[in-house]
């Protein structure tokens, strides 16, 4: 009996050893197989969908109980079904589509910040087959915050900008559409046109780049890829923001090819910047009332050859900073003088070795040394 037993244990253990043998191997083999050639098709078949890679404003009608949809802000808020009509030459277009929409959001979701909040559509992916839509099932939309103030319909053109801007800079950037939807409301017919626009999904922008979204936290800004994040820590310099830590991930999503490779930061949400100036903006303490340029950097003091490059890449993309804004139809006179002015200040300062010393390597912290 004791031989018998004693059988039957080693070739229990001959048996788990054989498949924990098998699933290391397989994980050997997934961990080798590189996550960009994986994704290649996916990649290919997301920069031909159609809703970022038209410039065009897309405009459409959106019906649902409006006042139920907005007063649902809570932290167990919900669905609300919703029909969506697409708009072109001011004449509808297409079936009346089924899609569920929900505010989201945090400052903004507040009834004494914003009287519209942020929403979040969830689409059909069948039934958005052939429209501008086609391929989307989830997507953030970022509204005008109040509906009935001046104002907020150009600082949200404002934040597209910014966005296209960092476009510019870094494919591993957040993809936007410019839109005007007109809001119905199916209970009383009531109709509240305004500008807002669609972000790119989160997982999109990791896998047309071939990459994975990380969700670590206390990562450091010098564990990023250093082009990527020089050139991130001045383009929020550039914009007035200093609404952005990498460490807690607010305002940043950060990817990577694996767990194992260099990360890259992304940066979102861009409505606290400077350059925006929203009603409820309000200077970071840390900026002197009597400073030169009311912005604060938050980068670290990246070496001297590495701000010089970045200097020279800044350069190069002035004009076409400016381009956009300029030929923005939809932002008025007063704004455009603005954005261009705020950004030209960038350039004065990036321009002047004692702006840039005190600016920017005064008070940034050191990177630490490899130990």
């Amino acid at each position: 009996m004791s031989k018998l037993s004693n059988t039957i244990e080693l070739k229990n253990n001959t048996r788990k050893w054989f498949f924990t043998k098998a699933i290391i191997i397989l994980l050997l083999f997934l961990c080798l197989v590189p996550v960009s050639a994986i994704s290649k098709k996916d990649r290919d078949s997301l920069l031909k969908l159609p809703l970022f890679k038209n410039e065009k404003l897309l405009e459409f009608e959106l019906k649902t109980n409006l006042s139920s949809l907005l007063n649902d802000i809570s932290e167990d808020r919900k669905y609300h079904k919703s029909e969506l009509q697409l708009i072109e030459n001011d004449k509808q277009i297409g079936d009346r589509i089924d899609v569920e929409v929900m505010t989201r959001g945090n400052f903004r979701r507040r009834k004494q910040n914003c009287d519209f909040p942020p929403l979040r559509f969830k689409l059909p992916v069948e039934r958005m087959v052939g429209t501008e839509f086609e391929g989307q099932s989830k997507l953030k939309y970022v509204s005008h915050c109040q509906s009935f103030e001046d104002g907020f319909e150009q600082n949200t053109i404002k934040e597209y900008l910014i966005y296209k801007m960092y476009n510019l800079i870094d494919e591993h950037s957040y993809r936007v559409r410019l839109s005007q939807i007109s809001f119905i409301d199916s209970i009383t017919n009531d109709t509240i046109r305004k500008f807002g626009f669609f972000l790119e999904d989160k997982n999109d922008v990791a896998t047309r780049n071939g990459k994975i979204i990380l969700q670590f936290k206390n990562m450091k800004q010098y564990n990023m890829l250093r082009k990527n994040i020089v050139m991130l820590s001045l383009f929020q310099l550039m914009i007035g923001n200093s609404d952005w830590n990498v460490e807690r991930l607010h305002n940043i999503d950060i990817v990577s090819v694996d767990e194992q490779s260099i990360p890259i930061a992304i940066p979102f949400d861009f409505d606290w910047s400077g350059i925006i100036n929203h009603t409820y903006f309000t200077l970071d303490p840390n900026i002197a009332s009597d400073a030169k340029y009311k912005r604060l950097y938050k980068g670290y003091k990246w070496s001297d050859e590495e701000l010089n490059a970045a200097f020279t890449d800044f350069n190069e993309l002035k004009e076409a900073f400016l381009e956009l804004i300029s030929q923005c139809e939809y932002l008025n006179e007063e704004n455009r003088h603005g954005l261009t002015d705020y950004i030209l200040k960038f350039y004065e300062l990036i321009g002047s070795k004692k702006d840039v010393k005190d600016v920017i390597l005064k008070n940034a912290p050191k990177i630490p040394l490899a130990r």
